[in-house]
Formats: structure tokens, sequence, C-alpha cells
């Protein structure tokens, strides 16, 4: 059968409404390699990288002793929050994979995020939804 009319415009009243708001329309994603740091800021409705950062740049491959350390971390968050400020991005979503804990180079990155001043909303992310 055909769903209600009602129910759509409800449906995308409530996906529109969370966008609205601003909490989830940009995502933070990281990845650590065995050798460098990399992040990115992206758009939620399309994708569209906003912001990058890793220690892979010659800027950054210069400057740090250990490319994938904490302080290499600390190093790509400071520089990805730079980056995302200079777009208008006022804050980021991250989902934290549940299971992994919230410590070393993890932890420096985003703690060095916040302290340049780009805050940051919390999910966990429990195999295939959101929690």
């Amino acid at each position: 059968g055909i769903a209600p009319r009602s129910a759509d415009r409800a449906m995308a009243a409530s996906s529109t409404r969370s966008l609205a708001v601003g909490q989830r329309l940009h995502h933070l994603k990281v990845f650590f390699s065995n050798r460098f740091v990399y992040a990115q800021v992206t758009r939620t409705t399309d994708g569209h990288i906003l912001a990058s950062a890793s220690t892979i740049e010659k800027t950054m491959r210069d400057s740090l002793r250990n490319k994938s350390d904490k302080n290499a971390a600390a190093a790509v968050g400071k520089a990805i929050a730079a980056r995302a400020g200079s777009k208008q991005i006022t804050a980021v979503h991250f989902t934290k994979p549940r299971g992994k804990r919230f410590h070393g180079k993890l932890k420096a990155l985003i703690d060095t995020m916040r302290e340049a001043g780009l805050p940051l909303n919390f999910s966990t992310f429990a195999g295939g939804r959101e929690a």
C-alpha cells in the first residue's frame, strides 16, 4: 500500500529539522595510518569536503619529527580547526565507533580542536545505525 501523505510530510520535516539545527550538518572524519594522521570536515547533505588537514602536507612534514604520534595528531587538530573556522563552520559532529576508547591520538586531536575554538558533538556508531 501507499503511505498516507501526512506520514511523508512528518518524515520530511523531521529530517530537515535536524539539519536546520545545524548539529549534524558537518562531520569530522579522522584516519590514523602507521605513518600519517588525516582529518576531514565534510558536509552531511552531499559529502562535500569543506576542510582537510594531514601530516602528509609539506609544512607539517617539515615541522614535525614524528608524523603519526600524539603531537602530530594535535597539530592536525589545530590545522583542521583553523581551516574549518575560515569556512564559517561553527560546530562539527563526530561519530565515535562503539568499542573504541577515547584516548591517545584521537583525544589529542579533538582536545586541540576544541581549544582552537571548534566545538564538537558526539554520538556512538553501533554497527549500521547511530545510537
